[in-house]
């Protein structure tokens, strides 16, 4: 069996069962990553693709190659963003988590 580590306690759980550990042990990650989707879904992604759209229709005529560089700048800079983002958000659950659970640790 696949084995997946949580990233807030440490507990090796089989990758079948890791939905279910997190939706019962870490309702705040779910919740978190829920809304990290939706933000992903209505935001992110439409931004991206009107970069997109935009550089394929003027970016060629107007200035050759600085939109399309400044497109994968931003794409790049988002992608920057929400790594750091969710480390910092991983970083605050597991120390909250161990406060509330001082004899895992």
């Amino acid at each position: 069996m696949i084995r997946t580590r949580c990233p807030i306690c440490g507990v090796e759980v089989e990758a079948t069962l890791y939905r279910a550990h997190r939706e019962a042990s870490h309702p705040d990650y779910v919740e978190w990553g829920r809304r990290k989707v939706r933000l992903t879904i209505y935001v992110i992604l439409p931004s991206w693709g009107a970069l997109f759209v935009v550089d394929a229709l003027f970016g060629r005529s107007l200035t050759p190659d600085f939109l399309f560089a400044g497109v994968v700048a931003y794409v790049l800079g988002t992608v920057i963003v929400a790594f750091l983002l969710e480390r910092r958000k991983i970083r605050e659950l597991r120390a909250a988590w161990k406060e509330t659970h001082p004899l895992f640790e």
